[in-house]
């Protein structure tokens, strides 16, 4: 019997869309996307955010006017309700797709743990 488990995650992307956290998500998004301050302030957070973690991989440390900058850029973003309301709705959202995760993959864990009692 030949699978197609492509069409099942397809199927299963679609279904995510009628779901009440990634409803909440994307109005928060949508909210953040049309004012256009949090909208610039959240895309500045998101450069911040990946340069961090690209120091980190290179294990760089940042200057002080970067930190100054990064903190002062959180400050904002923490007073931004329409930047915090997105992040709490993709917290929500990221803990569904971790438990839509923990069961597309519960085979292989049921695997390596058998193995370990073994």
């Amino acid at each position: 019997m030949s699978v197609n488990i492509y069409d099942n995650a397809n199927e299963m992307a679609k279904v995510l869309t009628q779901t009440e956290q990634y409803q909440a998500w994307e109005s928060a998004f949508n909210a953040v996307q049309d004012d256009a301050t949090s909208k610039d302030l959240f895309k500045k957070f998101q450069t911040i955010q990946m340069t961090v973690q690209q120091m980190m991989q290179a294990q760089k440390t940042p200057t002080s006017e970067q930190e100054k900058e990064w903190d002062e850029t959180a400050k904002e973003v923490q007073a931004d309700e329409k930047i915090k309301n997105l992040m709490s709705a993709e917290q929500v959202l990221n803990t569904l797709l971790g438990e839509v995760n923990d069961i597309v993959t519960k085979p292989v864990s049921e695997s390596y743990a058998a193995a370990h009692k073994a």
